[in-house]
């Protein structure tokens, strides 16, 4: 994982200075040019009314600071005045200014800004990454988001952010927006993930949602990673093979399309049968349907394996029946196996296997799944039930 942290950072900045400057830098063009800005529209819609934020628009920039001063003069704890006066007052001239304010409303989001800002200019990352993660998670705040998916981007984000790791679920998703928006590749949070997986301090919707992030850009090991952490580092080649477990949409599960009744050919579901508990069970309504009915895709080496399963066919109208294929993912979907047709069997469970070996090119992952024999049944849609249970997937040399 720290590899591909550091290919992504070689890519991008060749020195830790220029990060933090480049880091610095936003920090000071939002306090200097954002802030004006969403102050100014802040103070047009009213929707801060509880803020009191806004600069009198009669009065000249120095005539608001003496009145300002004139306030505080007489009322030297008066918060308001000196968030005000903040505003009012150039960055490089804010020094004693933001002192003060940062001591009686530390957290105004205004006074959170410019200390941020202070905090990078002088190399106090740490303090000026503290400060950006509070205002992302307790307001949202863009720059910030902005500014963090930058220091993310240079590589040193991650190492920064690992101290708010407790509170991850409530700023990461925010983050990982803002990273999207700069092309930040999304393995470049993944330690900093696994450490939130281990911990146990994210969501586990929230993490299949990051590992198929992780998927579209093309790190399906670091996704499988996640996987396997997620469910204790221990699971079979096949997972969830009989289809007793609620299926975990996003994760190395099975995956099927979940349509509106009357609008699909293949309604996909677990059911519970008698004596058997419960099995995979499709509904073919002879409307068209996409492929793959059913998929999984497998994290598997290039090696030989047994699939084997039960499966059950009623009332199927079918010229050839259906079958399992093996295809790998990143070749085009070359097809490495394919099962015998499995056909009507008269509402009784049969049985099928299928040996089958993944080529060394076939890339890091292959997709088991199930589709008609004949692929035009797809478009001309078939009609009856059928329904899989006990699969299992060994490597050959496993097999009894």
């Amino acid at each position: 994982m720290p590899g591909t942290e550091r290919n992504a950072i070689g890519a991008l900045w060749t020195a830790r200075g220029l990060a933090f400057a480049a880091a610095a830098a936003a920090m000071a063009v939002f306090s200097a040019f954002a802030l004006p800005a969403h102050l100014e529209r802040a103070c047009t819609l009213g929707d801060t009314p509880y803020l009191p934020i806004c600069p009198d628009p009669a009065l000249a920039g120095s005539e608001l600071q003496l009145q300002l001063k004139d306030r505080i003069r007489r009322n030297p704890g008066d918060a308001a005045a000196w968030t005000r006066l903040l505003v009012a007052t150039p960055t490089q001239d804010a020094g004693a200014v933001l002192e003060a304010a940062a001591k009686l409303a530390p957290n105004h989001p205004n006074v959170l800004r410019r200390r941020a800002a202070a905090a990078l200019s002088q190399d106090r990352l740490q303090e000026g990454v503290d400060l950006l993660v509070q205002m992302l998670r307790t307001r949202g705040t863009r720059e910030a988001g902005q500014v963090l998916a930058q220091l993310v981007e240079s590589g040193e984000g991650a190492a920064l952010l690992r101290p708010h790791l407790a509170t991850a679920e409530r700023w990461l998703p925010a983050l990982m927006h803002y990273m999207a928006q700069r092309k930040v590749p999304p393995a470049a949070v993944l330690s900093l993930v696994a450490e939130g997986v281990q911990q146990q301090v994210l969501g586990d919707a929230w993490v299949r949602g990051y590992m198929q992030a992780l998927v579209r850009s093309g790190q399906w090991h670091d996704a499988y990673g996640l996987w396997l952490l997620m469910h204790k580092g221990s699971l079979p080649l096949l997972y969830n093979p009989g289809f007793d477990e609620p299926v975990q949409a996003g994760g190395f599960d099975w995956q099927f399309q979940h349509p509106v009744r009357g609008r699909t050919g293949a309604l996909v579901e677990q059911r519970r049968q008698a004596r058997r508990g419960q099995v995979l069970d499709v509904e073919f309504t002879g409307r068209s349907f996409p492929l793959p009915i059913v998929r999984q895709v497998l994290a598997a080496a290039p090696e030989s394996y047994v699939l084997r399963g039960e499966y059950t066919a009623s009332r199927l109208r079918s010229e050839r029946g259906l079958v399992w294929k093996v295809v790998c993912l990143q070749k085009g979907g070359a097809v490495v196996a394919e099962s015998e047709p499995l056909q009507e069997s008269g509402g009784l469970w049969r049985t099928f296997e299928l040996a089958f070996t993944i080529p060394p090119d076939c890339g890091p992952v292959a997709s088991l799944q199930l589709e008609p024999a004949a692929a035009f049944e797809a478009k001309a849609g078939l009609r009856g039930r059928f329904a899989v249970d006990r699969l299992s997937l060994l490597l050959a040399a496993e097999k009894p």
